[in-house]
C-alpha cells in the first residue's frame, strides 16, 4: 500500500479562507504542511508530484454539515454540476447546482420551471457530446438541454432514481429493486439483477465497476469479480482517459482492470483529508471538495516534494 503525505501551500489562502473554507482535519494538514515539506505546493503520488491549489468555495444553500455528494465538468463549457444537501428546512432533500469554473460568480442551483414540483434530484450524469444533463431523483429522470436552459421529464416518471450513468445510453438504478437497468429507445435492458447495486460505472470496454451492499465489484460479460469487502466508498468516477477511480473518507483509489478478471484489484494512490466528491477537469486533472471548497492537482515536472 502506497504511503502519501498531502502538502499545501498554507499562504495560497488567507487565515480567513483557511478559516471558512476547509474542516478542522483539512487545516490541521495545511500547518504541518509548512513546518514539514521541502515543496509546500504538492502531494506525491509514487515519484510524480502533483501541485495542488484551492480554486474557490462553492455558493449554494447548504445546510450546516456541507454534503457534496457528487461532481462532473461539462468539457465544452467548463461548467462543473454538483449534487448536495440544502438547507434542512428546505422541503427538498437533495438538489443539483453548477458553477463555472472559469467564472465563479456565474452558477445557480437546478429547478423545475415555476418551482413548485418536490424533485428531489440527487444524481445526475452528463452527455458531453450533446451538451445534456441527466437528472435523478424522486419522480424518475430528468433531462436538463444546456442549450436551451431547459429541464424535461424523460424517463421512468414516479419512480426513485438512486444513481444514473450515461455512456451513448442512459443505464440508471431504482430505488427498491436496485438493478442497473439500461434504456436503449424504448426498451429496458437489465444488466446486474444478482446482487443489489448502489452506484456504478461503465467503461468504453463495458467492464461494469460497482458498488453493493456487499463491497465493491467488477463485472465484464458473465464474469464477476469482489475486489474489496468495504460498502462503504462515497463515490465511483471515470477520468477522460477511461480509468476508474474509488474514494473513501480520506483516500482515493486506482480501480486496476486486467485482461483476466480475476486479476483484477484495487490500489490505493493518495491520501487526502475529507475528500467530500471528486472528478476530471477538460485537462483531466483531478478536482476534488473538501466541505464546500474545491481544489485542483497538476501533475508537475518537480523532482522533490
Amino acid at each position: 500500500m502506497l504511503c502519501i503525505v498531502l502538502f499545501i501551500y498554507i499562504a495560497a489562502v488567507t487565515s480567513n479562507e483557511i478559516e471558512t473554507s476547509t474542516n478542522n482535519d483539512f487545516e490541521t494538514l495545511l500547518v504541518k504542511s509548512e513546518l514539514e515539506s521541502e515543496c509546500t505546493t504538492c502531494i506525491k503520488v509514487n515519484t510524480t508530484c502533483y501541485n495542488i491549489s484551492y480554486l474557490f468555495d462553492i455558493d449554494a444553500p447548504f445546510r450546516n454539515n456541507i454534503v457534496i455528494s457528487k461532481l462532473s465538468v461539462m468539457r465544452s463549457t467548463n461548467i462543473i454540476y454538483y449534487s448536495f444537501e440544502p438547507k434542512i428546512e428546505d422541503e427538498e432533500y437533495y438538489k443539483i447546482g453548477f458553477t463555472n469554473l472559469d467564472d465563479p460568480a456565474n452558477g445557480s442551483v437546478i429547478s423545475v420551471s415555476g418551482g413548485k414540483k418536490v424533485m428531489n434530484f440527487g444524481t445526475f450524469d452528463l452527455d458531453q457530446d450533446n451538451a445534456i444533463v441527466y437528472l435523478g431523483g424522486s419522480d424518475g429522470v430528468y433531462v436538463l438541454d444546456t442549450k436551451l436552459d431547459r429541464v424535461a421529464p424523460y424517463s421512468s416518471r414516479g419512480d426513485t432514481v438512486m444513481n444514473l450513468f450515461y455512456k451513448g445510453n442512459l443505464y440508471f438504478v431504482r430505488y427498491g429493486e436496485f438493478k442497473v437497468v439500461r434504456k436503449k429507445g424504448d426498451t429496458f435492458d437489465i444488466l446486474i439483477d444478482f446482487m443489489p447495486v448502489k452506484m456504478f460505472v461503465i467503461n468504453k470496454y463495458n467492464v461494469i465497476v460497482f458498488l453493493s451492499f456487499y463491497g465493491l465489484f467488477v463485472k465484464r460479460g458473465e464474469e464477476t469479480m469482489w475486489l474489496s469487502k468495504n460498502a462503504f466508498f462515497r463515490g465511483l468516477v471515470i477520468d477522460n482517459q477511461d480509468v476508474v477511480y474509488a474514494w473513501w473518507i480520506d483516500s482515493l483509489y486506482r480501480v486496476v482492470i486486467e485482461p483476466k478478471l480475476g486479476e483484477s484489484r484495487i490500489v490505493k494512490v493518495a491520501h487526502i483529508p475529507s475528500i467530500g466528491a471528486l472528478t476530471f477537469d477538460k485537462d483531466n486533472n483531478f478536482l476534488f471538495t473538501a466541505g464546500k471548497s474545491l481544489f485542483r492537482l497538476i501533475e508537475t515536472t518537480a523532482k522533490v516534494c
